[in-house]
């Protein structure tokens, strides 16, 4: 299949709106509906000239292999910040869930303080009662 061909397929497949799998060269180019979403609202121009397009791709040079070259370095680029984002939200997630996880060890362990020293003052005061109790019950006993 010429690239020309490709072109015309791949814009039909757009225009269309029909998801379909082209193959070209031996490979599967497949046309989702989702990337049919992202293309549909673009124009297609009429004076593209396709066999120009086709014989410069076949002579090659530098200066054709270069944008590709460009293009692969922005598209390694791209990856390598969204894997960097997609880490530092990762970190970032598992210091805050560490982080509640102290704040909720340290208030036990203050809420169960807390709740020693309760019992200890009622047990003072229910002592001291007891004494009030004991010294009135002396007092009238004299």
């Amino acid at each position: 299949m010429k690239p020309e061909t490709l072109v015309k397929k791949i814009i039909e497949a757009i225009e269309t709106a029909s998801p379909t799998t082209i193959t070209y060269n031996g490979k599967k180019i497949s046309i989702t509906k989702k990337l049919i979403d992202k293309y549909k609202y673009y124009k297609v121009r009429d004076d593209i000239d396709l066999e120009r397009i086709d014989a410069n791709a076949k002579e090659g040079g530098f200066i054709f292999s270069l944008t590709l070259i460009f293009a692969g370095i922005t598209a390694a680029a791209t990856v390598v910040g969204a894997t960097a984002g997609g880490v530092s939200v990762a970190n970032e997630k598992k210091a805050a869930i560490a982080e509640v996880a102290a704040s909720k060890a340290v208030e036990e362990k203050k809420a169960a303080e807390e709740h020693r020293h309760n019992l200890r003052l009622e047990k003072l005061a229910a002592e001291g009662k007891n004494l009030k109790r004991k010294r009135k019950v002396q007092e009238l006993e004299i």
